[in-house]
């Protein structure tokens, strides 16, 4: 949870009491940043850095970006995903405070023609938060994009985000083979890490030994220890070493490396390999897999399945309104007959008959009917009729109507699940899968009365 800071009054004279920033306590890989160098920077950047941060924190947004605009930066929130402007600084303004940031996450304030990431621990309002920092090039400066992540709340096992028991069972089974490739995937920023390590999760390491192979940026699974590699062996050779310890699943931390990819596969042969894949979705990432390793015959032998996800907003449960839907309406969105409540987004209040003005917006939501987002999830196995659609060169399209045809998990198929439970609504459902051209604008804050 997301605590709003206001300033109040203290005494007779009027003052406002110090607004209480977030607090930044090191780089999370453990780096000293060396701000007795940076004197000018610190002075400069930090508190612009900290006011930047806190805002997003404030407005329950879970990323900001600074993105160079000719001679000035613009900054965005991101608010259960709907894009939201934030402030706009100078250019050099803006190049301090993203400085400032990689500096506080250990990363090097040198480099700015290639991408780097890093995270740093920090607290507001008394709760733990790694705050991701990631930097890319641009035109004229660098890109900002900054994560937020409350860590005194864990995330790391399939029910938190909802894994549902047809990908738990594909998860499980093939992993119990020992053997083959099994790719989770989404677009980045979306909480891929996450919900891959969710995943992982649906293999039991009681009965199966899994190892992860790679740096996690201080992230850790239960019951799955980091693989100490030897620096001078080859990734064939560790996989062997793996193995030699009884190792059943090897995790990836990063698998974005297509010699990487291609090495891992071929391991893949005494083990099972897990990891993530930026991919627009599963079909893009089973077409993405076999352009990497190239023979296509042997990425259709290889590859087990590939796990999906997009993320939804759910209603807020303060000012939701239910609803009897009509057997007309069950029928055409594929719900099940006996449904006899569903849930959608309060409507615009009315004004006052009297007054003429409107009531004060839901104060758990702001007024926009949404509250956080949930996981719909997709699955392709890969089938004959898949690896055919691979070997014959069959592109994302190609993919995606196969698994079609055989009936597999679709995100559109997942999400009735959260329809009709309450979690979420048909119009987010309408909004969410709409094609790119006509996808419909997320419905604005709703204004307050002034006081």
């Amino acid at each position: 949870m997301i605590f709003f800071r206001k300033n109040v009054e203290r005494d007779a004279e009027d003052e406002e009491e110090e607004r209480e920033l977030i607090s930044f306590q090191g780089a999370a890989n453990g780096r000293d940043a060396d701000l007795e160098s940076n004197k000018k920077l610190v002075s400069i950047a930090l508190e612009p850095a900290k006011e930047l941060v806190s805002d997003a924190l404030e407005q329950k947004s879970e990323m900001l970006k600074l993105d160079p605009v000719g001679d000035k930066a613009a900054a965005s929130f991101f608010i259960d995903g709907i894009k939201s402007a934030g402030p706009r600084f100078p250019l050099q303004k803006a190049v301090a405070i993203t400085q400032i940031l990689k500096l506080l996450a250990g990363l090097d304030i040198t480099i700015k023609d290639k991408p780097q990431r890093g995270a740093i621990k920090a607290k507001y309002r008394d709760l733990p938060f790694e705050v991701t920092i990631k930097t890319a090039p641009g035109k004229g400066a660098e890109q900002l994009t900054v994560m937020y992540r409350m860590t005194k709340t864990r995330r790391d096992r399939p029910e938190d985000i909802g894994i549902p028991e047809v990908v738990k069972k594909a998860v499980r089974d093939n992993a119990a083979k020992k053997e083959g490739v099994i790719l989770i995937v989404g677009p980045p920023e979306s909480g891929l890490t996450t919900t891959a390590l969710c995943t992982l999760r649906c293999v039991d390491s009681y009965l199966f030994q899994c190892f992860i192979l790679g740096d996690m940026q201080g992230r850790e699974v239960q019951n799955v220890p980091e693989f100490k590699r030897d620096p001078e062996h080859d990734l064939a050779t560790t996989i062997e070493r793996i193995k030699r310890q009884e190792g059943d699943v090897v995790y990836f931390a990063r698998f974005d490396d297509a010699e990487l990819i291609r090495e891992a596969t071929k391991g893949s042969h005494q083990v099972c390999v897990m990891s993530e894949m930026v991919a627009r979705d599963a079909a893009d990432g089973v077409a993405k897999f076999a352009e990497i390793i190239g023979e296509r015959d042997i990425a259709a032998d290889r590859l087990r399945c590939v796990v999906g996800f997009r993320l939804i907003r759910k209603l807020c449960t303060k000012c939701r309104e239910a609803f009897r839907p009509s057997p007309r309406l069950l029928t055409q969105v594929g719900l099940p007959e006996n449904t006899t409540t569903l849930y959608r987004e309060a409507r615009e209040p009315e004004p006052d008959p009297k007054t003429g003005e409107l009531p004060e917006p839901c104060s758990a939501c702001d007024g926009t009917g949404y509250r956080g987002r949930a996981a719909v999830f997709e699955l392709i196995q890969i089938t004959d009729g898949i690896k055919e659609a691979m070997i014959a060169g069959g592109d994302a399209a190609a993919i995606k109507a196969k698994a079609r045809e055989e009936k597999q998990l679709t995100c559109q198929k997942d999400a009735l699940r959260l329809v009709a439970d309450g979690t979420t609504g048909l119009e987010e459902l309408q909004r969410a899968f709409a094609p790119p051209a006509k996808k419909k604008a997320a419905p604005p804050r709703k204004p307050s009365q002034e006081k």
